[in-house]
């Protein structure tokens, strides 16, 4: 019988850690969308690059000087 007792005290200790984790960490989209989100952005010499919505780009607070 202490068996069965710790095989019920393992599983529910397992599905509280399961539960925990998932209860942590935010909901993901899932990428099953007919069309996909684009963002397009102006790279090196004014050509337009086209970006996936989840790409971070990095940015600055101050832009650059222009050019001479």
């Amino acid at each position: 019988m202490r068996r069965v007792w710790s095989a019920v005290a393992a599983t529910w200790a397992l599905l509280a850690i399961v539960a925990g984790l998932a209860w942590s960490h935010p909901p993901t989209q899932s990428g099953a969308s007919s069309h996909a989100t684009v963002v397009v952005v102006k790279g090196k010499n004014g050509k337009a690059v086209l970006l996936p919505s989840g790409v971070a780009t990095h940015t600055t607070t101050h832009s650059s000087p222009p050019p001479r």
